[in-house]
């Protein structure tokens, strides 16, 4: 799904959509092997395995471009996590699946347990929460030390075989969840700021432009229609 060429993450959607069944129903789920820091108690962990397991109903796939027809990712899985909330109740069965519906799972196959997705929005939470009180001490303690998303690196230079061009070395993310911790992380990097949609009801994120409100028209028109 990574194409070494281009950079690109092509990732799949399954088009007949997702169901949350009994872990019990799925046993041969592979753990996301999420990171070494995320710490779960004995009793967290039971009651997360009884979130259960998202399983695509069908096998057949569309594919897109996330990085490039789905910015908003990483700040929309953030904020499906609420601290209000017990951990197993948020993000909801609701949320997961909806997110599941628009962008597939966030990791290779068909199946994925919702623990994974728990912890992904979790710690993504906690690391938006970081940069956006201007607290990059935070923001790097989790990232280094809690966090060891599937990534690789390639060699660019010049596309046209120029040997005095500036070549260098890009990270690129080899799954959803990788996608998502790069897309916040350039926050900080490259100081690529992101903003909600002020629409109501939408949950887009976009990249921070000082005129634009809206991720499309359509939100824009919804938007004046309720004022």
């Amino acid at each position: 799904m990574f194409n070494p060429t281009t950079g690109d993450l092509t990732w799949v959607v399954h088009t007949a959509g997702y169901e949350i069944v009994d872990a019990e129903e799925e046993p041969s789920t592979a753990d996301g092997q999420l990171g070494v820091g995320f710490y779960r108690s004995e009793q967290q962990q039971a009651f997360l395995l009884k979130r259960g397991v998202v399983r695509a109903k069908s096998l057949e796939v569309k594919d897109y471009v996330p990085s490039s027809e789905a910015p908003g990712i990483a700040r929309q899985l953030a904020a499906m996590f609420q601290y209000e909330n017990l951990i197993v109740d948020s993000p909801t069965d609701e949320q997961v699946l909806a997110f599941s519906n628009r962008y597939g799972l966030l990791l290779p196959g068909d199946r994925m347990y919702v623990r994974d997705m728990v912890q992904t929005c979790k710690y993504l939470h906690v690391f938006a929460s970081a940069i956006d009180r201007g607290d990059k001490t935070k923001a790097r303690e989790v990232f280094n030390d809690a966090v060891v998303p599937s990534m690789t690196v390639r060699l660019v230079g010049s596309k046209k075989g120029r040997t005095t061009a500036n070549w260098k070395l890009e990270v690129e993310p080899v799954n959803l969840i990788a996608l998502a911790w790069l897309q916040i992380a350039s926050e900080i990097t490259l100081g690529k700021r992101s903003q909600k949609c002020e629409a109501p009801d939408c949950l887009e994120w976009f990249p921070l432009k000082s005129n634009k409100r809206f991720c499309n028209n359509r939100c824009k028109m919804a938007y004046h229609h309720y004022q």
